[in-house]
């Protein structure tokens, strides 16, 4: 059961029997005598084959009852063998149009490209014919009396039956294709990308069927049948309209043409005009509507793909302006973090002790106080200087430390010649170093050690910092620890080189190495990074 009560397949079959059961009595008012003894369009037909193309032969039994119910009570007096056989050739016949189609083109059955054209108009001449011939040939046998049915009969009979079921087929099977389809598969029935305009859509009604008055009301046009008139304004509404408005203009045209042609009378012949009408009408609107419709959908694809491609470089902007604004905000952590009062503090300090005893020495830490300040204050032009130049900024702040600690630090820079080229982020090794001297100086036993060094590994480079002592456990850092130094670390190491970088801290016998590997290729900047997989401390 549908949540809203009965499923759609269901509300589809009683829709559709109620609908037989209105139109196949209707039909009637359709009939054309004497030259036509059946109803020139028959909706039935076409009600049938779109029922079953929309859900499937299986529901064959509907269609059935539906044929027997309004052939038994549309003639009470009749036997009930023939009351069963005529709707039984009659579901036959569309059952295995319907399994056709759905084989060669699936639920769907409309003018699109070349198969499916061909499987449309081979499915609105031949199912009804084929029901045609065979009807008209078991009423033949069948016939009471002796006087036998001449060929010319036999023909006239098939074509006024394939007439109306035709005609049949023509009105109906586009319009549920159209609307009945996508509401039974919950989609839009056509996607648009201009807006809907219900005055022109008027106007362009009532221009199609003036010109369809004109061709059956005025004398000077009726007997040339100059049906071609219509065309102008159905290109004009499938155009505008897609195939919506291509199926409404049709089923519009052919059956005002009807109507008017039961008004006005008519004979075998013209009936079959019309019929060739109806046809070119459904090739030429419904063709053209399907291409319209089609470059209707492919413009709102492209619309919408547009739209995202211009949300995704807003969005690209707006991270890239984040991610500078990051960038600079852990530029300033940095240096709150390296030129802290203690540092200051301890280096003026050492600075004017150094002027009693020492004042070469004194005015040489001054100056290199005062470079390493211009750098890290002023920072470098570059956007990601090279390795060599933020070694020589290390040197720098070493050589100031190491006045402050004399003999008391060892220092070894070893850089591979190779890598000092190579492209990082600034201030990147700052942090390692500067931890290396401040917890280094408090774990180790004796004459601390600081060794830096850089080499090539494999199309990668490898930087190390280690420093004689032990591991201090984040939660037993120093009160005068900001905590920022390697979280500011790892951050840029993620947005710069995402999923393409190693960070890890080793203790090793007497050291501590913190070791970091980035690509050779030099840093990016990440839209929208991931957490690489960096090592666990110890």
């Amino acid at each position: 059961m549908h949540r809203h009560g009965l499923a759609k397949t269901q509300r589809l079959c009683l829709a559709y029997v109620l609908a037989h059961t209105l139109v196949h009595f209707s039909a009637r008012w359709f009939e054309v005598l004497p030259a036509i003894t059946t109803s020139i369009w028959y909706p039935p037909a076409g009600l049938a084959l779109s029922l079953l193309v929309l859900l499937g032969p299986r529901f064959w039994p509907v269609v059935l009852l539906a044929n027997f119910a309004t052939a038994w009570f549309g003639s009470p007096t009749r036997p009930l063998w023939s009351a069963l056989l005529f709707p039984g050739l009659l579901t036959a016949s569309y059952a295995t149009a319907a399994w056709l189609v759905r084989r060669w083109c699936g639920p769907r059955m409309l003018p699109g490209n070349s198969r499916e054209t061909l499987v449309f108009y081979g499915t609105i001449v031949g199912a009804p014919l084929a029901a045609a011939l065979a009807g008209v040939a078991v009423a033949t046998a069948l016939r009471p009396g002796d006087v036998p049915l001449t060929f010319s009969e036999f023909l006239r009979s098939t074509r006024a039956w394939w007439i109306g079921d035709a005609s049949g087929l023509l009105t109906v099977v586009p319009a549920a294709m159209v609307f009945v389809g996508p509401w039974l598969e919950d989609r839009p029935v056509a996607p648009r990308a201009r807006p809907w305009r219900p005055w022109l859509a008027l106007l362009q009604a009532g221009v199609l069927l003036g010109t369809l008055g004109l061709v059956m009301l005025v004398p000077a046009l009726h007997p040339h049948r100059a049906f071609y008139l219509c065309f102008l304004p159905l290109v004009w509404v499938c155009v505008d309209h897609g195939l919506p408005g291509a199926a409404l203009a049709t089923l519009l045209v052919m059956i005002v043409g009807l109507v008017g042609m039961r008004l006005a009378g008519t004979t075998a012949g013209y009936s079959y005009v019309f019929l060739m009408f109806e046809v070119a009408v459904a090739g030429v609107g419904l063709g053209l509507g399907t291409m319209v419709s089609r470059r209707d959908v492919a413009e709102a694809r492209l619309a919408a793909s547009n739209a995202e491609l211009a949300r995704r470089h807003r969005l690209e902007s707006d991270e890239k302006l984040a991610a500078q604004l990051a960038e600079e905000k852990a530029r300033l952590e940095v240096l709150r973090y390296q030129l802290n009062p203690h540092f200051l503090y301890n280096s003026l300090n050492s600075i004017y002790g150094l002027l009693f005893e020492n004042a070469r020495d004194a005015a040489e830490m001054v100056l290199r106080l005062s470079e390493f300040c211009r750098a890290t204050l002023t920072g470098t032009k570059d956007e990601f200087p090279t390795l060599g130049a933020e070694i020589d900024v290390l040197r720098n702040y070493l050589d100031v430390e190491k006045v402050r600690w004399g003999e008391q630090l060892r220092i070894a820079l070893e850089v591979a010649p190779e890598v000092a080229s190579v492209r990082l982020p600034p201030f990147l090794l700052l942090p390692l170093v500067e931890n290396a001297i401040k917890y280094g100086s408090r774990t180790s036993p004796g004459v601390l050690q600081l060794l830096v060094r850089a080499q090539a590994d494999a199309g990668r480079v490898r930087i190390e910092v280690a420093n004689t002592g032990r591991w201090v456990e984040p939660g037993q850092a120093q009160p005068d620890s900001t905590g920022i130094g390697l979280e500011n670390l790892r951050q840029r190491l993620r947005r710069h080189y995402p999923d393409a970088h190693t960070f890890a801290i080793e203790v090793l016998e007497g050291w501590v190495a913190a070791r970091v590997e980035l690509p050779a290729t030099g840093p990016t900047v990440a839209v929208a990074a991931r957490s690489p997989a960096e090592a666990p401390l110890p």
